[in-house]
Order: structure tokens, then sequence, then C-alpha cells
């Protein structure tokens, strides 16, 4: 079974016109709430694949509710543990560009997370542990690096797509497998995104700071993987039309954990991963199960 964890999930916003302007009056031509949070989107990719999984994490309030309400009907199964703050809504702005407005999320107590540690010990053996996206406040920086240091020799997988401070402490637990992002990568190593042969470059300092696997996002450029076993691919994006990259990251990594789950071995989870978060970018949203297969189909006629 593959558990995602997201740790500050929100209720997305998503306002779409021609542009915005600053310090005046905008009126947008569309708005639309949708569920957010790297851990809830890759559960929604999963579960449109058919793939078993259950997305936990902390929510609380009205938003809270909302967003469960959400997840159900796309039939996801969540177990998010209730907290007293509200979850946050984030905004995102299509207008011209695409610009994402995250508020903090609430304050999360010392009982409220260890509720959600005690949900985590119930893991097995075989099973895939995924966290996504940032902590809320009052949450310790080290809080994954401490959770995969408690989950340690129980031979659960385990996958992080944090940023910063929050990936960095992570290293220290050994994860499975990593998922940065250009700029991510570039910003915790201090390394030029144009660097020669970047990915490879990249992908060996992280692996040599503790993750057992990177998979590292590129945007139009696709993806690259480098393996435990010393195995460097890259794969590059289908064209197409992109109408909105939000989600696109998630949408990859669920990809990736889905072609693993079907025993494709790690090339053929890397191609559907990039087919995946292809298919989300081209669609604006979190892509739904034809369109995945309609672009993976076109990336093997290539």
């Amino acid at each position: 079974m593959i558990y995602t964890v997201t740790l500050n999930p929100s209720l997305d916003y998503v306002l779409t016109g021609s542009a915005v302007c600053m310090g005046q009056v905008n009126r947008m031509d569309a708005a639309q709430t949708t569920f957010g949070g790297k851990g809830i989107s890759q559960s929604v990719i999963l579960t449109r694949l058919g793939i078993p999984n259950c997305a936990l994490g902390l929510a609380g309030g009205y938003t809270g509710r909302r967003l469960q309400q959400l997840l159900r009907t796309q039939g996801v199964k969540e177990e998010l543990v209730e907290v007293r703050g509200e979850t946050r809504v984030n905004v995102k702005l299509r207008a011209g560009q695409e610009t994402e407005i995250n508020a903090p999320g609430p304050e999360v107590s010392q009982q409220e997370l260890q509720r959600l540690l005690e949900r985590l010990d119930g893991l097995h053996k075989g099973d895939v542990l995924s966290f996504g996206g940032s902590a809320s406040p009052g949450v310790a920086s080290t809080v994954i690096r401490d959770i995969l240091h408690r989950l340690a020799g129980r031979e659960i997988f385990t996958v992080v797509d944090a940023d910063g401070e929050l990936l960095r402490h992570s290293l220290e637990g050994r994860p499975s497998l990593i998922k940065p992002n250009l700029h991510e990568a570039a910003q915790l190593l201090g390394l030029a995104e144009d660097h020669p042969n970047f990915a490879r470059e990249a992908a060996g300092r992280l692996q040599a700071m503790g993750a057992r696997n990177v998979l590292l996002s590129m945007g139009g450029d696709g993806a690259a993987l480098l393996t435990a076993e010393g195995d460097f691919f890259e794969l590059a994006a289908p064209k197409g039309a992109v109408r909105g990259t939000t989600g696109a990251g998630d949408s990859l990594l669920a990809g990736f954990l889905a072609g693993l789950t079907l025993k494709r071995g790690w090339f053929g989870a890397l191609h559907l991963g990039v087919a995946v978060g292809s298919a989300t970018a081209f669609a604006g949203r979190l892509a739904d199960r034809d369109e995945i297969l309609t672009v993976e189909a076109k990336m093997k006629m290539r």
C-alpha cells in the first residue's frame, strides 16, 4: 500500500483571467476551489491510475472538512488527523503567467502531531510512505528525518518531495527516494542550474548526502533518475501545449510510484512518471486516466 503524507495541505483557490494589475481592482474570468498539497495530489493521481493508496496528514476547521469532502468525491481514501487550526487556503493566479500565493498554515501542537506519528507506526514491511510539501507552523524542520529514523529497519520504501531545510534534514534519515526539481536541487546544493551535466552532478551529490535514489524533475525537459545501483537515466518530456504546471511535479512522482508498484522497473517507472507529469501540464490540472494513457501512448511511439 502507498501512503502519502501531507503535513500542511490546503484548499486551492484558482483564479483565471487575462491579466492581474497590482494595486488595482481585478475582475477574473473564472474561479475554482480544489484540493492542494503535494501528498494530496499524489493520492489523487494514484487513485485515478487504480493504485491502492491512502492520504494521511493534518487538517482542521471548515476548510479541512471541505478538503476531505473533495477527496471523497474523487474516490480518494483519506485518514487526515484533525487539528484545532484551520487548514490554509492558497491562491493560484493564472493570468498571462502562473503565480502562486501560499499561506503558512495552522499551528500544529505536539499532541496533534503525535496522533499522526501513531498512525504511521501501523505501516508494514513493503509499504510505501511518501511525504510531500511543507510543514505547518509549530512543526520542526527535522520532522521527516525523525519519522524516517522512527521507521528505520521496517523495510518501508520512503519518499520525500520537499525543499529547503525540510529536505536537507530528511537526507539525514536516508530516504529511499527523493524528488526535488531543478531549482530545489540547485538551491540546496549551491549549484548553478546551468552547470555542465547538472542533472547527473546534482543527483550524485544528493545521493552522497543520504538519498538512496534521486528522481529529478526538470520541467519541460523531462526528468532524470539516479538509482542506488548507480544507473542513470534521462527522459525528455513529450511536446505539447502547457496550460499550467501546478501539480505536474506531484504527478510525475505519483506516476513513478505507480510504475514501481506495477513492476515496470526503474526506467519503466520513469517513463510513466514523465507521461503523467506531462499530461497534467497539458491539462492545466491533475490529469485523468484517459489523458495520461494518451500521452504515454504518444511517448511510446517516439
